[in-house]
């Protein structure tokens, strides 16, 4: 310790306490905790964006409306990503080659998943009778529909004219039919394209009454 002018002792220099590291201090484990919740938070979302690509599969979809008996061509196709689900009967992306040029045994609808039984000779209708391929939505037929499978087609109206998806919905005329091909729709919502052999009167009906429901019933009842 030294001495002043006078002779008095000099003052010692007091330090001054860091109040800004101390701060610091504090915020730093926050910011620790932080950092290792966001890098937990992108882990668990690539681990669920891997789950969901994972299970996909690339299959072709009919992209134009194909009629029954006409020449399959690259531009009727597209390829859609699909759940991997072995009981639905599809044809991979890889075989669009082998497709092209064969001949689309049923009516081939816009939207829906192309399957092998849609392929190869056509089934032409006998004498009086028609195909036809209707889209029916998710709940409006069985899932277990095969083709051969005997079904009444119901035309699905509504007790609001105007408004047809406000009031409860009541059933339409009836057509009997028989399952020639059940196929998928492409978006994943749950519907398929059905086409149905039928009275030739009766198809062109059908085809012209809107939404339909799908009943499958014995083959021997009427």
């Amino acid at each position: 310790m030294g001495t002043t002018a006078l002779g008095h002792p000099e003052p010692r220099a007091t330090q001054r306490p860091q109040i800004g590291a101390g701060r610091a201090a504090r915020r730093r484990p926050t910011w620790v905790i932080g950092g290792a919740i966001l890098v937990l938070v992108s882990a668990l979302g690539s681990a669920f964006w891997w789950s969901q690509t994972s299970d996909r599969v690339a299959a072709l979809a009919i992209a134009t409306d194909v009629p029954l008996g006409q020449i399959v061509t690259v531009r009727d196709l597209q390829t859609v990503q699909i759940a991997a689900d072995s009981s639905v009967r599809y044809v991979p992306a890889s075989e669009r080659d082998t497709v092209v040029g064969q001949t689309a045994a049923v009516p081939l609808t816009a939207g829906s998943l192309l399957s092998p039984s849609m392929l190869g000779s056509p089934e032409t209708p006998n004498a009086g009778q028609a195909v036809v391929a209707v889209s029916v939505d998710a709940g409006h037929y069985p899932p277990s529909l095969t083709p051969g499978t005997t079904v009444t087609a119901v035309a699905i109206t509504s007790s609001s004219p105007s408004a047809p998806t406000a009031g409860p919905a009541s059933s339409g005329p009836r057509w009997p039919g028989l399952v020639v091909a059940v196929a998928p729709s492409a978006d994943g919502r749950g519907g398929a394209v059905v086409t149905l052999r039928m009275a030739a009167v009766d198809a062109t009906d059908v085809a012209a009454a809107g939404p339909i429901a799908l009943v499958e019933r014995h083959p021997g009842e009427s």
